[in-house]
């Protein structure tokens, strides 16, 4: 889902897709109509494949069986085995991410662009600002979407667990327009009347800031977190569930006291990927964003579009730096979880009766 809605990469290289045509078609061309039709494709497809996801897995669950960090089994290798299981680990390694991070790095000392300057640092505080509100946004609703599924597993709460993952399909752009349009109607409808009734201009309030570009991420990127969270309560026993009824809890005090503390790694995982994926997000950007309130992606993909490559480093790299930030965070705190807990052994001494 993830490929076929991309879109800086393939419009970089030329290759035509259905991110592209839906593009090209509706702001290039001007022509909804065909837009519409490949937006509509591309639907079909996510929900085939959403659907068949579906009912490959079932009603299969996924509980934890023993300890939650099991040790795992070292099985020693030989020379030339050895070599090939670390040739075979390190080259996705090196192809997708230490080759392309020095020649981003040659780049942008290369073009001379300090990252200290006024206007990075408002690169940067504008992407910040649009991660850190949408990835806790959108973690808050796949909570509620999630935990809705699993105490009350109605046909309405597994058609939105369902339909929340298509956005994950579909364009950034295809979601801006289809918010931007009605939106702007509305603006337009409050501001006349207002001009009306009180003589007094009340502006885009909702096309004007960056509110409606979060509504957008959301749609976009929720199933991301919604699987983040599957994933982790799916390991939680029914039985704690009724235990938890059992002893007077309802169902808000069920979730804040029992399943947040043990979906915290899960909630962390959620997090960090749509703070990633809002860093790096492009063309609900490009088109929702308001006025005078770019963001490193935004300014990488002007400069590439100009072929000023050397300066498109230094945004880009940027971007990089701080996907990598709530990774290193992550690993670290799953690291200190999933460490063995020291257990102190009282000396034999100790147990004897004192004299």
């Amino acid at each position: 889902m993830e490929t076929i809605a991309d879109f800086g990469t393939v419009a970089h290289f030329g290759v035509q897709t259905f991110a592209t045509g839906i593009y090209s078609a509706w702001f290039s061309m001007g022509d909804r109509m065909a837009a519409s039709q490949l937006a509509l494709c591309l639907l079909a497809v996510a929900l085939a494949f959403a659907l068949l996801e579906r009912a490959q897995r079932g009603a299969a669950k996924r509980f934890p069986a023993g300890s939650r960090n099991e040790t795992m089994e070292r099985h020693p290798l030989g020379r030339w085995r050895a070599a090939a299981a670390f040739a075979a680990c390190a080259l996705p390694v090196a192809v997708g991410f230490a080759i392309p991070l020095f020649v981003l790095f040659d780049m942008a000392v290369d073009a001379g662009r300090s990252p200290f300057s006024s206007r990075y640092l408002g690169f940067v505080e504008n992407s910040l600002i649009l991660a850190t509100v949408t990835a806790a946004v959108t973690v808050a609703g796949a909570i509620v979407i999630g935990f809705c599924a699993r105490i009350a597993p109605s046909l309405a709460a597994r058609f939105s667990a369902a339909a929340a993952g298509i956005g994950y399909a579909v364009p950034g752009g295809v979601i801006a327009v289809g918010l931007l349009v009605p939106f702007a109607a509305l603006d337009n409808t409050i501001d006349a009347w207002a001009r009306e009734n009180f003589d007094v201009s009340t502006g885009l309030l909702f096309t004007g800031s960056i509110g409606l570009l979060v509504v957008a991420y959301m749609v976009r990127f929720i199933a991301a977190a919604l699987g983040a969270f599957d994933t982790g309560i799916s390991a939680i026993k029914p039985n704690i569930d009724a235990a938890a009824r059992t002893l007077g809890r309802g169902s808000g005090r069920m979730l804040f006291e029992i399943h947040l503390p043990l979906l915290r790694p899960s909630l962390l995982t959620a997090l960090l990927i749509v703070f990633v994926d809002v860093m790096k997000e492009l063309p609900a950007t490009l088109i929702m964003r308001p006025f005078n309130f770019d963001t490193l992606a935004v300014q990488a993909y002007r400069l590439a579009s100009d072929e000023r490559l050397q300066q498109a480093a230094l945004p880009s790299l940027m971007i990089v730096g701080f996907g990598l930030l709530p990774v290193v965070l992550l690993c670290h705190t799953i690291g200190r979880s999933s460490r063995p807990k020291k257990v102190i052994r009282p000396r034999a001494d100790a147990l004897l009766p004192s004299t």
